[in-house]
C-alpha cells in the first residue's frame, strides 16, 4: 500500500501543481487589494477562499486514488446528481442580485452550476471516446445525443439566470466534439445553427438587461449611466496601469467603487491597474502555460477517454480565462464568468481544483497501467 502511494506521489504532475499554486497565490494577493476598500475588510474573503482551497486539496487527494475510467463509468450518476442540485436551485435557491444561483445548507452556500462543468466533460467524454478511439468522424446524428445531455442543464442554468455558465458549457461541448473530429457536413450544419440560434436566443431567451449588455458592447455609449459607465471605468482602470502599474494596493478605480464586482467578475481590472502591462504579460503567461500543460496531458494520456477528458477540462479553464479578460477590456459582452484561481468564490475555486485533481489523475495513470 505504501508502495502505491509513493508511485502516485512520484508521478504527480508537479509542473501543473506549482503553476496552479502560483496562480492561486496571485489571486489571494489580488483579492486582498480588491477587498481592501470593503467596509468589512478583506479578511473574511481571504479566510473563505483559503477554506475553499483546503476543501479542494482534500477532494484532489480523494480523486487521484480512483481510476479516472471508473469515475467516467459513473458519469451518468454524477450528471443526474448535479442536475438535481441545479433544479433545486430554482425551487429553494438563494436569490441575490436578481439571480437564484446558490443553495445554502447549514449556513454554507454553494453554486451547483459551477460543479456541473467538470461533470459535463466526463459525461461527454464517456459518450464520445469510442468514436475517437475508432477514428470515426462525427455526423449530425452522432452529436444529437451528446447535445441533448448538454442542453438540459444549460436550460435550467440560463433560467437562474446564469448565462455565463451556460455559454461556457456550450463552448466546451463544441470544443470537445471538434477535438473528436467532425464530418464536413456537420461543420456546415453547426455553422448554419450558429447563425440561426443566436437570433432565436435574442428573441425568446435573453432578458432585457442581457440584451442591454450586448448593445453596450456594440456601442459603449448606448447605456452611459449603466453598463456603459462601468465598462468605461474598467477600461480606464486597465489603461491607467500603463506599463508597470500603479503599485500593489495603490489602485484607485476599485477603491473608489467605480468598478462593480471587482472582487469577482472584474477582478482582472484590479490586477491590471496595479501591475500594468508588464505584470499582465506575466499573468497571461502563467495561464497559457497552465492551459498548455492541460493540452500536454491530453496528448500524452494513456487512452482516448483520458485524452478527451483532459482536453475538455483544459477548455473550461481556457474559455473562462479568455472571456473574462476580454470582457474586462471591452472585447466581449459583460457576462458573469469568474477568472479561474483569481476571482473570489468558493464554488468556482473548488470546481477548478476538481479539474486539477482529474488532470493529475489522468497524467498519473499513464505511468501506472
Amino acid at each position: 500500500m505504501v508502495k502505491v502511494d509513493k508511485r502516485k506521489l512520484y508521478h504527480l504532475d508537479w509542473y501543473l501543481i506549482i503553476n496552479g499554486l502560483a496562480l492561486f497565490a496571485i489571486g489571494i494577493m489580488n483579492l486582498v487589494s480588491a477587498t481592501s476598500s470593503f467596509y468589512s475588510g478583506s479578511y473574511n474573503f481571504i479566510i473563505k477562499q483559503l477554506i475553499a482551497l483546503a476543501i479542494g486539496i482534500v477532494i484532489i487527494s480523494i480523486i487521484i486514488n480512483f481510476d479516472y475510467r471508473a469515475i467516467a463509468a459513473n458519469a451518468k450518476l454524477f450528471y443526474f446528481l448535479s442536475l438535481v442540485s441545479i433544479v433545486l436551485v430554482l425551487v429553494w435557491g438563494m436569490a441575490a442580485g436578481g439571480a437564484r444561483r446558490w443553495i445554502s445548507i447549514f449556513g454554507i452556500s454553494f453554486q451547483p452550476s459551477e460543479f456541473i462543468k467538470p461533470v459535463m466533460v466526463f459525461m461527454l467524454a464517456y459518450l464520445l471516446h469510442e468514436k475517437k478511439r475508432d477514428k470515426i468522424l462525427l455526423g449530425l446524428k452522432d452529436i444529437l445525443i451528446p447535445l441533448a445531455w448538454v442542453v438540459v442543464p444549460v436550460v435550467f442554468i440560463v433560467f437562474q439566470p446564469d448565462l455565463g455558465t451556460g455559454v461556457i458549457i456550450f463552448l466546451v461541448f463544441l470544443a470537445m466534439i471538434w477535438f473528436v473530429g467532425l464530418k464536413k457536413s456537420t461543420y456546415a450544419t453547426l455553422l448554419s445553427a450558429g447563425i440561426v440560434l443566436p437570433l432565436i436566443a435574442w428573441q425568446y431567451v435573453l432578458r432585457p438587461y442581457q440584451k442591454q449588455r450586448i448593445y453596450t458592447f456594440l456601442n459603449i455609449d448606448s447605456d452611459p449611466l449603466g453598463v456603459g459607465y462601468h465598462t468605461k471605468q474598467a477600461i480606464i482602470a486597465v489603461g491607467s496601469g500603463k506599463f508597470f502599474g500603479k503599485g500593489y494596493l495603490q489602485g484607485t478605480q476599485h477603491k473608489l467603487q467605480f468598478i462593480p464586482e471587482h472582487h469577482t467578475d472584474f477582478i482582472y481590472t484590479v490586477f491590471a491597474e496595479e501591475w500594468g502591462f508588464f505584470g499582465s504579460i506575466l499573468f497571461f503567461l502563467l495561464f497559457i502555460t497552465f492551459i498548455n500543460r492541460c493540452m500536454k496531458i491530453s496528448q500524452q494520456a494513456y487512452d482516448e477517454l483520458g485524452s478527451i477528458i483532459a482536453f475538455g477540462l483544459g477548455s473550461i479553464i481556457f474559455f473562462q480565462f479568455a472571456i473574462n479578460v476580454l470582457m474586462n477590456i471591452h472585447l466581449a459582452p459583460v457576462v458573469g464568468i469568474p477568472l479561474p484561481f483569481i476571482s473570489y468564490g468558493g464554488s468556482s475555486l473548488i470546481s477548478v481544483l476538481i479539474s486539477v485533481g482529474l488532470l493529475l489523475n489522468i497524467n498519473m495513470r499513464r505511468y501506472m497501467f
